[in-house]
């Protein structure tokens, strides 16, 4: 198989500056990390915890207080910068179109891909990789720009699946679905995380814009469930479907 490879250009130091370094919590998503923490604590609250697509290890910050964590990201500025936030060394510089193929079968207990399937040529290669990776009953949570939002109208080209310049052809929710089901997964939930990509109209204030969008889909991420077309963004929580060895 032939994987046309990232362009590791793209990911240097400018483009995690303009992403987080200039967002008012810099990268820090306390509501939407916390969630996740609480959540996996509920359903496997302890094992190996790898990260895909890591970056500067914010997520990787909470999760390793609970778990042995690993993250792995195509940016060598982001895994700098992830190794002074953290106290694990389990941090790799690796183009995961070409695989994971430095873990071993059946290692890890939970996998999270947050917002990193959009830039693959090749998201079906990954999720085989993600499969052997994961232990029986593994879980795995994805996250990618939803093509059913309503925002997409508003904002045409402007819109947050799209302006981002590495991002490749999107797939639709059903094809996620269908690609998470042919990897030997069984999605038991899947939600959407609100309209945040505030501002929306050009003749209504930001903040007011921010009021009513932006802070409603950051503090009531996970807690309100948002219909499809009020989600910038699909989530997917994924089992790994037991498969006996004897």
């Amino acid at each position: 198989m032939v994987i046309k490879k990232s362009d590791k250009s793209l990911y240097n130091k400018d483009y995690f500056i303009e992403r987080y370094e200039r967002r008012w919590l810099k990268g820090y998503k306390p509501f939407f990390h916390n969630f996740w923490i609480r959540y996996l604590k509920k359903i496997k609250s302890k094992g190996k915890l790898l990260d895909i697509g890591c970056g500067e290890g914010f997520f990787l910050y909470w999760a390793e207080k609970y778990w042995e964590i690993y993250g792995v990201d195509i940016s060598e500025y982001a895994i700098s910068k992830a190794k002074k936030r953290l106290k694990s060394s389990n941090l790799t510089v690796y183009d995961i179109n070409d695989g994971l193929d430095f873990y071993k079968d059946s290692y890890f207990d939970i996998i999270t891909v947050f917002d990193v399937l959009a830039h693959l040529e090749n998201p079906d290669f990954l999720l085989s990789e993600i499969s052997r990776i994961i232990k029986n009953e593994g879980i795995l949570i994805i996250s990618t720009p939803n093509l059913s939002s309503i925002s997409i109208g508003w904002k045409k080209e402007n819109w947050c699946g799209f302006r981002d310049k590495t991002h490749k052809p999107l797939l639709s929710n059903e094809e996620w679905f269908h690609l998470i089901r042919k990897k030997q997964f069984n999605i038991i939930k899947c939600f959407y995380g609100g309209l945040w990509d505030s501002p929306y109209f050009k003749n209504i204030p930001v903040f007011l814009q921010h009021l009513v969008f932006k802070v409603p889909a950051t503090i009531l991420f996970g807690i309100v469930k948002f219909p499809q077309k009020f989600g910038e963004n699909t989530y997917i929580v994924a089992r790994k479907k037991f498969k006996d060895s004897s």
